[in-house]
């Protein structure tokens, strides 16, 4: 089996499953539209991976390098391999990758000594930073907006391992079995036949390599009629039987070769040699030129809302000795109660209730209720102004009022909303009001006549629960662009744009770890890149964010431990301090920033370092700066700001004593370092371990 390298001047293909290999392909002139399951996109100067099993077909290309790489050589480095995937998104090391096949196609055409190593760096490379870990051998999803046709690629996944035919699928979805083959045709552009023979061929490929079962028993497994039936179609779709694959396999060499197909014609190694050619690794060593700073975007803050169900939840907070909560990390801090019952004012002392939002206020926190009747807010409408009536610096606006109404429109109609608030708005103009749109988009047939609702209404913030199964199969369905394979934050992202209505509006009601794409919809656990990715989108977009305030048993993301310490959320919060409503620098691993003369930096892992925790990144940071320049470093790991390391990870409820968590608190917060510049210019190099992030000021004397 050989690595194949070909040079397409031009290039289209019908869809087609990849088995056997992983395709890389990009275009020397950024000129490459192509589809991988179902999802067509334009590729620019990046590289395409085209996974073991994905769907694929070329659009347009123009000057196309294609390199093909044997899932043998894969397996070889892992053999948890058929577990992952590659995601192109993770993919850093674009020109990296690209250099070592410029400079094999320049020792080809020169006739120099090969670099036997080229397909293993690149193999390397792709471990390093596209690899993803999937809960179960990989099969693609396909990026398809029909509920029906849905259903049956789920049904067929299910049932790989059996023998299922049309009309089974058919009969599944509750539609004829002409439909369901023309499903096929129109989303895929194949047959039934095709997509589940070459589904089942993909397993086949799985055994053959992990296993010694013979190749009657791999027929049998994976639910193919006969023994012959498995080698004519393995023949038809690989061009060799499965016996003479396990042959080849005796036959592998440990460093896998790369071969030319074909002669490559002069004008395209003009394109090559006007590339540059890397020597090193993008993600090894990140050069950084300080006094260049470019900022690339401003940033703007959002607001932190934390949810509590009821009152009473909010006076244990408050008024508990026990918890030492300081919410003063997080922007714009909100206190949400969710669940006002229609007898909730009859046992509540309003003394009590007026000494709370004063404490919430006087620590600069907002209030915001959750309005879901008429009765509410009649109830809330009276607290208000009880409580302006009762504390007389607010009513003289003296001291600023921070309250907020959030309307749901489940359970209440626009006209009531409307009304409630016109009855408020002019009690006091500081009061700010949102918005619950998930009943909006039930109620509505389209997803604009909901967006053309709220630019009338115009409130301060509109939240959307995007993470609940029925709101995305609503916008699935209504309108196209809303994928059931995009990310919660993806279809949150569409969402806002589409709105036409400024971002910083917007609120992500319900924010837990299936948000985060890389921890397997909750199962893996979240890394300090998934939080700092969070926080910059935020930056980026958002206008607030739901957290909880203390960690339960449910996969929401909260600020505090049980026992009241501080989570590495909460820690980030503070490093991005100096970045919010500032002009930014940001890449793929660092953001900088100048405020009030001091850089700051922010520098971080990617996401998909995750798969190998030996890895390390290397910061230069070249400067101008003189003599007695401070460095001020805060890093924040598994030792310092992580204080689940150190208590109990099971679920057994337990009391420990304050003074004893106390002690305990002292790792749970970054360690600080002071670096005095003794050399004029000197370079600042900065090692970022695994799972590590660093903040950085520099005071420049």
């Amino acid at each position: 089996m050989t690595c194949t390298l070909v040079i397409h001047e031009r290039l289209s293909s019908a869809p087609s499953r990849n088995i056997n290999q992983i395709i890389l392909l990009f275009s020397l002139t950024n000129e490459l539209r192509m589809t991988i399951n179902s999802s067509t996109f334009d590729l620019d100067n990046h590289i395409a991976i085209i996974n073991h099993g994905d769907i694929f077909n070329i659009e347009q290309g123009q000057n196309i390098v294609e390199l093909r790489i044997p899932l043998v050589y894969f397996y070889m480095k892992d053999t948890q391999f058929f577990y992952h995937y590659f995601d192109r998104h993770l993919l850093q090391s674009n020109l990296y990758i690209k250099s070592l096949l410029f400079n094999r196609i320049h020792q080809h055409v020169s006739d120099e000594i090969d670099d036997d190593d080229t397909i293993s760096k690149i193999i390397q490379t792709l471990f390093k930073e596209a690899v993803v870990k999937h809960p179960s051998l990989y099969t693609p999803r396909m990026s398809v907006n029909h509920p029906s046709f849905t259903k049956a690629l789920t049904f067929i996944n299910q049932h790989v391992l059996s023998y299922i035919t049309l009309s089974d699928v058919a009969q599944h979805c509750n539609i004829s079995e002409s439909y369901c083959s023309n499903l096929f045709c129109r989303y895929l552009h194949m047959n039934f036949k095709e997509y589940y023979t070459t589904l089942k061929l993909c397993r086949a490929l799985h055994l053959l390599l992990t296993t010694r079962y013979s190749i009657s028993a791999i027929a049998t497994e994976i639910g193919f009629t006969s023994h012959t039936n498995f080698t004519n179609q393995f023949k038809k779709f690989l061009n060799f039987s499965p016996k003479q694959f396990r042959i080849r396999l005796q036959n592998i060499v440990d460093k896998p070769q790369l071969h030319f197909t074909q002669a490559i014609p002069d004008h395209l190694l003009s394109y090559i040699n006007q590339n540059t050619r890397l020597e090193q690794l993008a993600i090894e060593t990140t050069n950084i030129h300080i006094d260049h700073f470019k900022p690339q975007q401003q940033t703007q803050t959002a607001t932190a809302f934390i949810r509590f169900n009821t009152f009473n939840e909010l006076f244990h907070y408050l008024f508990n000795e026990y918890y030492n909560i300081d919410l003063s990390y997080l922007p714009h801090p909100t206190v949400l109660i969710n669940d006002l019952s229609n007898d909730w004012m009859q046992h509540l002392n309003q003394n009590l209730l007026n000494l709370s939002i004063e404490k919430l206020f006087d620590k600069n926190i907002s209030l915001a209720l959750t309005i879901k009747s008429k009765q509410q807010f009649d109830s809330v409408y009276q607290m208000i102004l009880n409580f302006l009536n009762d504390t007389q610096d607010y009513k003289k606006h003296l001291k600023q009022v921070k309250f907020m109404l959030i309307f749901d429109s489940a359970s209440m109609t626009p006209h009531d909303i409307h009304l409630a608030h016109l009855k408020l708005k002019n009690k006091h103009k500081n009061i700010k009001y949102g918005l619950i749109i998930d009943g909006l988009l039930r109620h509505f047939k389209t997803v604009q006549e909901t967006y053309d609702l709220m630019h009338r209404m115009n409130f301060h913030f509109y939240f959307i629960d995007i993470e609940n199964t029925n709101i995305k199969n609503l916008l699935v369905d209504k309108t196209k662009g809303f994928t059931h394979t995009a990310t919660h934050f993806e279809n949150y992202l569409r969402f806002i744009q589409e709105s036409q209505i400024p971002s910083y509006k917007f609120v992500y009601s319900h924010l837990s770890k299936r948000c985060f794409k890389y921890t397997n919809n909750g199962s893996l656990p979240l890394q300090l890149s998934d939080l700092v990715c969070h926080l910059t989108q935020l930056m980026k977009y958002g206008g607030g964010i739901c957290y909880r305030l203390f960690e339960d048993d449910s996969l929401d993301i909260a600020l505090f431990n049980k026992y009241g310490s501080l989570k590495p959320i909460m820690h980030l919060y503070q490093f991005v301090a100096a970045f919010m409503n500032e002009p930014i620098e940001i890449t793929n691993n660092y953001m900088l920033s100048r405020k009030d003369g001091d850089y700051h930096f922010l520098i971080f892992n990617k996401i998909n370092d995750r798969y190998l925790s030996d890895n390390k990144q290397i910061f230069k940071l070249n400067n101008r700066l003189n003599t007695q320049t401070q460095f001020i470093m805060q890093t924040l790991n598994h030792e310092h700001g992580m204080i689940a390391n150190l208590l109990p990870q099971d679920n057994n409820p337990r009391y420990i004593e304050k003074h004893i968590l106390k002690h305990l608190d002292r790792s749970n917060y970054p360690k600080t370092e002071l670096y005095i510049q003794q050399i004029q210019h000197e370079t600042r190099e900065i090692t970022l371990k695994h799972d590590e992030v660093k903040y950085l000021c520099i005071k420049p004397t």
